[in-house]
């Protein structure tokens, strides 16, 4: 049971995350505190694992196998996917930090950008500070098809592929919450050291490849109740987005990302089985296609603008923050067409090249 290319829902949901980091961000212009809105992160950490998890998954029914070429091929299309624009940003960044034009330190630990070590175990937070997702993905899409791979060299004709993709989403899923109760401190930042760390993230991409799990192997179950899973996920997203009481710091270090992934993984049913064709312009396909873009973007774009922005009242601070949005989403989609998709689209000949 194959994903197809594009979903409506699924865009929606894409561009629903890309439009919550952005309003996360822009506090800094409407400087709103009542209202704790969810992370737009942690959806784009289970929407990626759903998709992402669908094509390695796919691969295994196919072929009740995942050897070296399916790995070598899985890897090098995620890597046309995301390193050029990864690089593009970060070498922007340096560029820009250099000339004083935004925040940012240069130093000996520059280096660990480069290889997306800047946040695996230790937090290195001093520039292009949106880049830690992309090193938490980066990791996670290497290490399980590696881990599959490995599993499928040593494993016994008695174990199914099935069971090979269950124990490698017990291990990714339970592993980090383990190490975040192992590690609680309450003294160590929780956005530094448990948010933004590689080895404490990885259950939250997990979730979404459980999603992509359930879709292929009981996709009866996925469908037949996807308006309760829906409302339940909703439900708790709502709550825990403004959750606070006197254990809430061990909470928010240890389970609270155990809940965020299994509460979206809920809402993913609902949303992958909303299709919508159409020839006319589709504002979410539109934004998913460039959200990436808008992703590596917007900070920097923000930085250089903020001192031209004006917000001492109300109407100030809607231009204000409708300027940041339109220049945002140009540039991300020039970045994209001019750049990132091109380099996209050399994967398959490449693959095809090297098989």
């Amino acid at each position: 049971m194959s994903i197809r290319n594009r979903v409506f829902g699924l865009d929606f949901l894409r561009t629903t995350a890309i439009f919550l980091v952005l309003l996360e961000h822009g506090k800094t212009i409407y400087k709103v505190s009542f209202f704790t809105f969810p992370d737009g992160v942690d959806l784009f950490f289970v929407l990626s694992g759903f998709l992402v998890g669908n094509i390695f998954i796919n691969t295994i029914i196919i072929n009740n196998n995942f050897n070296l070429s399916n790995l070598f091929s899985f890897l090098v299309r995620r890597w046309f996917r995301t390193l050029p624009n990864y690089f593009l940003f970060l070498i922007l960044n340096i560029v820009l930090i250099n000339l004083g034009l935004i925040k940012g330190i240069i130093n000996n630990y520059l280096i660990t950008y480069f290889v997306f070590l800047q946040n695996f175990i230790i937090p290195f937070d001093f520039l292009f500070w949106e880049a830690w997702s992309l090193s938490v993905e980066e990791w996670f899409y290497f290490l399980v098809p590696l881990f599959i791979f490995i599993l499928f060299k040593f494993k016994r004709t008695l174990i199914s592929s099935k069971y090979i993709i269950i124990i490698t989403l017990i291990i990714f899923i339970t592993t980090p919450l383990i190490y975040r109760i192992y590690s609680y401190d309450a003294n160590l930042s929780f956005d530094l050291f448990y948010r933004k760390l590689v080895i404490t993230r990885l259950d939250t991409i997990s979730f979404g490849v459980l999603g992509a799990f359930l879709y292929n192997y009981y996709h009866h179950f996925w469908v037949k109740r996807k308006n309760l899973y829906f409302f339940i996920g909703l439900f708790i997203i709502i709550v825990i987005s403004n959750l606070n009481y006197s254990n809430y710091d061990f909470y928010l270090k240890t389970y609270h990302y155990s809940l965020v992934g299994f509460s979206l993984l809920l809402i993913l049913p609902k949303f992958s089985c909303l299709e919508k064709e159409s020839n006319k312009f589709n504002f979410f396909k539109f934004i998913s296609k460039i959200s990436y873009s808008i992703y590596l973007s917007h900070l920097l774009i923000f930085q250089l603008i903020i001192k031209y922005l004006k917000y001492d009242n109300f109407y100030q601070t809607l231009i204000s923050y409708f300027i940041f949005l339109v220049i945002t989403i140009l540039f991300s989609f020039l970045i994209f067409k001019y750049f990132e998709n091109p380099l996209t689209n050399l994967r398959d000949k490449f693959v095809k090249q090297h098989k």
